[in-house]
């Protein structure tokens, strides 16, 4: 009878570890399928590194779920355009130490990913674009001068260093969009005294502007007095004796045609002209 008990004992226990293990292949194979599946987001792309045969030059792996070997790696990269922010220490062309915080906009040519992969890998922003924006704004900048890095040239500082990250970057597959100075920081000194400078010139325009319509407004006054003199001039000339005798008469001829009573002494006014009288009884005269 005991003998028969651990029998069945040892039966039990090597059915339950027989479960164990069972249970523990189960769990590596899920764990090494787990290993193999990878998951590509929406706007990212991936290159394939196998252990046999290097980087896959010839296929890039959209999004999806993807299913590798366990012993092979996956790089996925972002192909949406990026934003980064750099902090720039650069110098003006007078050696004036200034600090400008810039961002640039970029994004990755996804037909040659498995280019940048093979030429640099994912971490190209911190290998390339950093290092070319840093290059680029010491070499720009340094060409002005404080007042036209904070005012006036800082569209066309922006404007250069995107032509330079450009022309850096063309033989990546890696797309520049654009390059921007959010601001500029200078010793306060310098910034009060551009400050003051931008002021005054503001104030020099709106003065030169009022002159200018004061100007204007003479020019166009004297312009009209001297019309007013020349016409003046010539009705003074052609005022002669007998001209205004003549519209004398002619006036007198428009009255003695009126219907009104009237009683005209021809010659008895002063240069010959008629005297016309009002003849009409009710006038008193």
């Amino acid at each position: 009878m005991t003998g028969n008990k651990e029998v069945s004992t040892n039966v039990i226990r090597r059915g339950a570890r027989g479960r164990t293990g069972a249970f523990l292949a189960a769990l590596s194979a899920l764990s090494l399928l787990t290993g193999c599946v990878e998951s590509i987001d929406p706007g990212k792309a991936a290159v394939l590194w196998t252990i046999s045969q290097g980087t896959d030059t010839k296929t890039i792996y959209r999004e999806g779920v993807q299913v590798i070997a366990p012993w092979n790696e996956l790089y996925i990269y972002d192909l949406r355009t990026q934003e980064s922010r750099l902090s720039l220490h650069v110098l003006s062309v007078n050696g004036l130490a200034i600090e400008m915080d810039s961002s640039i906009l970029y994004k990755v040519q996804g037909d040659a990913l498995p280019t940048l992969h093979e030429k640099v890998g994912p971490d190209y922003y911190h290998v390339l674009i950093a290092p070319y924006v840093m290059s680029e704004a010491r070499k720009i900048v340094g060409r002005f001068t404080p007042s036209e890095i904070y005012s006036s040239q800082r569209e066309t500082i922006e404007r250069l260093i995107l032509g330079g990250l450009r022309e850096k970057l063309r033989d990546y597959p890696i797309t520049v969009e654009g390059f921007l100075i959010r601001d500029v920081r200078l010793p306060r000194i310098i910034r009060v005294a551009i400050e003051r400078k931008l002021t005054e010139e503001q104030n020099y325009q709106r003065m030169e502007y009022v002159l200018d319509v004061a100007r204007k407004t003479a020019q166009k006054r004297r312009i009209e007095a001297e019309g007013i003199e020349a016409f003046q001039k010539i009705v003074q000339e052609n005022l002669t004796r007998s001209y205004l005798t003549w519209k004398g008469i002619e006036a007198t001829e428009k009255l003695a045609k009126s219907p009104n009573a009237k009683i005209i002494i021809i010659g008895g006014g002063k240069n010959g002209l008629p005297v016309i009288l009002n003849a009409d009884p009710g006038s008193g005269h």
